[in-house]
């Protein structure tokens, strides 16, 4: 999914208090539903992250991972698992892992996310849900659980050797005035991609047999950018609590980057227009 933008008009986005300030020094729960190739790296990542949040100050996170999937011979080396990982539940081997090395207490569901589940999005304390699955589904039963909340929904998304990271919210988030011109409300992967089921028609990540086979579907090093890039989008939105992009469009082939800005105009570039109104200083 490649799109131009422009960058000639951004606007802020002021991050919920309840991430940034996390009052009655709780942890910000997150939920990330996918422990593959997106998200493996999310995991070992966030650890790194509420150490380094603890380290100034603020609570840190608490994750719960799901994920139905075991590991198979082709994950390994190309995905955070070993041999000995082979058969053993994805979410629960990674989690396992990261709370032995972290200490942590983190959480794991070895099920797949199900229409059923959707409902307890909301009822999971969660502020920011994160997808990393290769299906439109998953995708779009999240994006109803989150609808008309205060949730962050952000989703992460390759193909062969380009992938997409795009951070959204349920609905408005109050922005605070004499900031300047701010934004409230962020557009998900599925307000700014109507055409997702042709792309996941497309054989990117399909299943395979061996590790060479993946590779010529996948390249080696795509997970690892777009994780990079969703961690420091998040990293930016807990440390400085203030955006102007909510997402980035990276191509390996090319070596380049376009981040997406926070901007009405590239919204409606790519057939979104805002239902809210910018938030003016007083």
């Amino acid at each position: 999914m490649r799109r131009k933008t422009s960058h000639s008009e951004k606007f802020k986005h002021f991050v919920s208090p309840e991430i940034v300030e996390a009052s009655g020094g709780h942890p910000v729960k997150i939920l990330l539903i996918g422990a593959g190739g997106n998200g493996g790296p999310m995991i070992s990542g966030l650890a790194r992250m509420h150490y380094a949040l603890k380290a100034l100050g603020h609570p840190g996170i608490s994750l719960s991972v799901i994920d139905g999937d075991s590991v198979g011979p082709e994950n390994v080396g190309r995905q955070l698992f070993s041999e000995a990982d082979v058969g053993r539940n994805k979410a629960e081997c990674l989690v396992t892992r990261v709370n032995m090395f972290f200490g942590l207490r983190w959480t794991a569901y070895p099920l797949m996310f199900q229409k059923g589940h959707a409902a307890d999005v909301r009822e999971s304390g969660a502020r920011i849900v994160i997808t990393a699955v290769d299906n439109v589904a998953t995708r779009e039963l999240v994006f109803r659980a989150v609808r008309g909340s205060r949730l962050y929904f952000m989703d992460l998304g390759n193909s062969k050797d380009t992938g997409q990271v795009i951070l959204g919210t349920g609905s408005y988030i109050k922005q605070p005035k004499n900031h300047g011109e701010c934004i409230g409300h962020l557009p998900t992967v599925l307000d700014l991609f109507h055409d997702l089921r042709k792309e996941e028609k497309k054989t990117y990540q399909g299943p395979s047999c061996g590790v060479a086979e993946a590779l010529r579907r996948q390249d080696l090093f795509i997970n690892t950018a777009v994780s990079t890039y969703a961690l420091d989008l998040l990293w930016e939105a807990f440390k400085k609590g203030c955006l102007t992009d909510h997402g980035v469009f990276i191509n390996l082939a090319t070596k380049k980057t376009n981040p997406l800005p926070i901007s009405p105009t590239v919204w409606q570039q790519m057939g979104w227009n805002p239902v809210q109104k910018i938030d003016k200083a007083a």
